[in-house]
């Protein structure tokens, strides 16, 4: 049995209009469902890049359900390609005007990551570059790295909104060609 102090506190709060948890909708059980499905992306997103929370703190709720909705409808790869399908998203967004190069130096570092750690093939190493903001980055499997960031400065310049290439043991020297990230 509720003790009467307690009873005339839920009364005045919900009399006030006030709802205990009004950011939920009254089907709470879904809306938590939802959102634990959804863990593992924002999980993906601002535990690789979490220079990205500083877009919509603090937690980047917003940023991330927006996301989400676009990526709903676009389903993106889920592959090492997630972090550019974001990236894209992100500059064509409410939140272009804020986004800096830390940002997108985030999404290529964390798109190389992956690539690195799921790619079977013989390349060594990849390189990532965004048009956009006009840098691009290199990435190496465990103990190849190769060449410097000088040599990054000899390559021609991509020609999509984001590209890609394998590196062979030769190193940036090995560059042959950039290819598309698709959509």
């Amino acid at each position: 049995m509720r003790s009467p102090k307690l009873r005339s506190t839920l009364s005045t709060r919900r009399a006030g209009g006030e709802q205990p948890f009004p950011d939920y909708p009254s089907n709470a059980r879904s809306f938590i469902a939802l959102d634990t499905r959804l863990l593992p992306y924002w999980h993906m997103l601002f535990d690789l890049c979490p220079v990205l929370l500083k877009l919509d703190p603090p937690e980047g709720v917003g940023l991330f359900r927006a996301f989400m909705v676009w990526a709903y409808r676009h389903q993106p790869a889920q592959d090492w390609t997630f972090h550019i399908s974001f990236c894209r998203w992100l500059l064509q967004s409410g939140y272009a005007p804020q986004v800096k190069a830390a940002h997108v130096e985030s999404l290529l570092s964390a798109a190389a990551a992956r690539w690195i750690n799921s790619d079977p093939s013989e390349a060594q190493g990849i390189l990532l570059a965004c048009s956009a903001f006009p840098m691009t980055t290199v990435e190496w499997k465990e103990g190849n790295a190769v060449g410097s960031d000088a040599d990054i400065q000899v390559l021609p310049p991509a020609r999509f909104d984001f590209a890609w290439s394998p590196l062979g043991r030769g190193g940036i020297g090995s560059f042959r060609r950039w290819l598309r990230i698709h959509d």
